[in-house]
C-alpha cells in the first residue's frame, strides 16, 4: 500500500474536509492513497469502526466502494452522513433554506441544554432552524432522530453546528476538546432571529457552492453509517475487505464534551441525552466505582505493565481514578481489535493510524501495544511507518510538562493482515 504522512494539512482533493473542523483523525489524501493502492475489487467493502467525521467513508464513496462507518457519537454520524451528500441533494437543501422564515416554534423547554450558552432569543433561533430541517419534534430518542435524517438534512445540521460554534468562539480554549460555559447569565449569548438566520444561511450557501461543482454522484446507500460500538460491531463474520481507521486518543479526552454544543442541538430530553453519550464513548473521563483488574494474558504484556506503572505512580489519583480511566480505555481497545478481526475476511487488511502519548512521565507506546493486541487477536503485522507529529494531543495539558521534558509524539501507521 502507498503510505504517506497521515497529518491533516492542505486538503485540496475535496471541499468536504472543511465542512467541519474535527481535530482528530487523518487526512483525506492519506485515506485516498490507502484505498487506491489496496488492490480492492469493485465489490469490496471498507470499514471504519471509529468513523468520526467520516473521512474513510467519504473517500470510499469517492473511489466507488461500499463502506460501513461505526461511531458511538450520534453527532459524528450526522457529519459523516453530510459528507455523503452529492449535487443531487442541492435542490432539497435550497428548498428547506428558502422555507426558514415560514417556520415557527413553540416556547422552548426550560431544560433545553442550549441554555448553557445562549439566552432565550438564541435558543429559540436555533430551534427554529432545526424545526425547518426536520419539520418535527416528536422523536422518542436521539438515535431515532439521527437515524431519520437524509444526507441533505445532515448538511443543514452540519451548517447549524458550525454556525453555533461561531458564536461560541470565546468559550473554546486552545484545547479544542474542551468547551467552557458562562459563569453568570449575563455572559450568555444574546442573538436575534434575523442575525442568526443571516449567518446560518451564508454557511449553507458556502456548502452548496461546493456541492454544485462536485462531479461525484453515488447511491444513497453507498455508505452504511451506524451509531454503534466498536466493541460489538453490527456486522457478520468475514464481511469486510479493508479496515481503515484511527482509535480514540489515549490522552483522557472527553469526546462527549468535545462535541457538547452539537449534542445539545440534537438532544431530546435535556442533558440526560448528553450524559448517556459521554458515558458510552471509548476513552470517556467518567469511570465506574468498581472495575475488574486485568491480567497480562487478557491485555498483553506491554499494556499490562503500563497500567501497573500508572497504578503505582506517586501523583495524585494515579492508583484510583486515572488507573480506572486507562483500564477502561484499554479494555475497550482490546475488545475492539478482536471484533475487527472477526469481521475481516481472510487476507483482508487493517490499516490503523495511532499516536503515542504520555501519562505524566510514563510513555504510553500505544502503537506497540496495538501490535501486541493485534497479534493476540489473530492479526499479523505487515508494515509499520512512523511519522514525527509536532502538533499532537500529548501537550494539551500544560501541567504535564512538569513531569517530563520530551514533548515529541509520533503518529504511526500500522498495517495488519488477517
Amino acid at each position: 500500500m502507498l503510505v504517506i504522512n497521515p497529518k491533516r494539512v492542505n486538503e485540496e482533493i475535496e471541499e468536504k474536509p472543511y465542512w467541519y473542523n474535527y481535530y482528530a483523525g487523518y487526512s483525506h489524501s492519506f485515506a485516498k492513497n490507502i484505498i487506491e493502492s489496496a488492490g480492492l475489487k469493485e465489490s469490496s467493502i471498507i470499514l471504519d469502526p471509529w468513523n468520526g467525521a467520516g473521512t474513510t467513508t467519504l473517500m470510499s464513496s469517492v473511489n466507488g466502494h461500499n463502506s460501513v462507518g461505526v461511531d458511538l457519537n450520534p453527532v459524528m454520524k450526522i457529519i459523516a452522513r453530510a459528507k455523503q451528500a452529492t449535487r443531487s441533494d442541492v435542490g432539497v437543501i435550497e428548498s428547506k433554506l428558502l422555507g426558514l422564515s415560514a417556520v415557527r416554534v413553540q416556547k422552548v423547554r426550560s431544560d433545553d441544554p442550549l441554555f448553557m450558552w445562549f439566552r432565550d432569543s438564541g435558543v429559540t433561533a436555533i430551534r427554529r432552524v432545526e424545526r425547518a430541517i426536520i419539520q418535527s419534534n416528536k422523536f422518542i430518542s436521539v438515535s431515532a432522530k439521527v437515524d431519520s435524517l437524509e444526507a441533505s438534512e445532515c448538511v443543514l445540521y452540519t451548517a447549524l453546528f458550525n454556525c453555533i460554534r461561531t458564536y461560541l468562539k470565546d468559550f473554546i480554549p486552545s484545547n479544542p476538546t474542551w468547551i467552557k460555559k458562562p459563569k453568570i447569565d449575563a455572559d450568555k449569548i444574546d442573538v436575534g432571529w434575523k442575525e442568526f438566520k443571516s449567518r446560518y444561511t451564508s454557511l449553507v450557501l458556502e456548502m452548496l457552492n461546493g456541492l454544485r461543482v462536485e462531479e461525484h454522484i453515488w447511491p444513497a446507500d453507498r455508505a452504511l453509517l451506524k451509531v454503534a460500538s466498536s466493541t460489538s460491531l453490527p456486522l457478520p463474520d468475514d464481511y469486510v475487505d479493508l479496515v481503515l481507521s484511527s482509535p480514540p486518543y489515549c490522552t483522557r479526552i472527553d469526546y462527549g464534551i468535545a462535541t457538547l454544543p452539537e449534542l445539545a442541538v440534537i438532544s431530546i430530553i435535556g442533558t440526560s441525552d448528553i450524559d448517556d453519550v459521554r458515558r458510552s464513548l471509548m476513552g470517556t473521563t467518567t469511570v465506574p466505582k468498581k472495575i475488574d483488574s486485568p491480567t497480562a494474558g487478557e491485555m498483553g504484556e506491554l499494556c499490562f505493565k503500563f497500567l501497573e506503572d500508572v497504578k503505582a505512580h506517586s501523583s495524585k489519583a494515579s492508583g484510583t481514578y486515572y488507573y480506572k480511566n486507562l483500564l477502561q480505555y484499554f479494555t475497550g481497545l482490546s475488545r475492539s481489535i478482536s471484533e475487527i478481526n472477526r469481521v475481516m475476511r481472510p487476507k483482508a487488511s487493517f490499516v490503523c493510524v495511532v499516536q503515542d502519548s504520555f501519562y505524566k512521565d510514563l510513555h504510553c507506546d500505544l502503537p506497540s501495544m496495538i501490535v501486541e493486541l493485534g497479534s493476540m487477536a489473530g492479526l499479523r503485522l505487515d508494515q509499520r511507518h512512523d511519522f514525527e507529529s509536532k502538533q499532537s494531543m500529548v501537550n494539551l495539558n500544560a501541567r504535564s510538562k512538569s513531569y517530563r521534558k520530551v514533548t515529541t509524539a509520533y503518529e504511526c501507521v500500522l498495517i495488519f493482515v488477517k
